[in-house]
């Protein structure tokens, strides 16, 4: 069986802060720069690309990341009557906000 080696794809934050907001580009040279990224994501993302797309130059991500992977460890662990609970609790967009975590705890 052959490894297939697949080219990850880097796009960086302030470049995905930018594409998902409504803000003008400030020149036809960045609106075009803009309009290559957002085709490369959709080619990585879609039915034919490898499906993975790496965010570099995340503000913060060193602390989300010793904050998260232990909650991540927890949540693996749950029973599925918690972890049931836990996300009829909640929609995943609110959970850091929520007191659902006290499944977790």
């Amino acid at each position: 069986m052959d490894g297939e080696t697949m080219e990850l794809y880097e796009l960086n934050y302030s470049d995905l802060s930018l594409l998902s907001s409504e803000k003008v580009a400030e020149s036809p040279e960045e609106a075009q720069r803009l309009e290559s990224v957002a085709r490369m994501v959709m080619e990585t993302l879609g039915p034919n690309g490898p499906g993975l797309l790496a965010i570099t130059g995340v503000p913060r991500a060193s602390s989300f990341r010793r904050n998260l992977l232990p909650l991540a460890r927890k949540l693996a662990l749950l029973s599925d009557e918690d972890r049931k609970k836990l996300l009829k609790c909640t929609s995943p967009g609110d959970i850091a906000k929520n007191t659902c975590w006290k499944f977790v705890e």
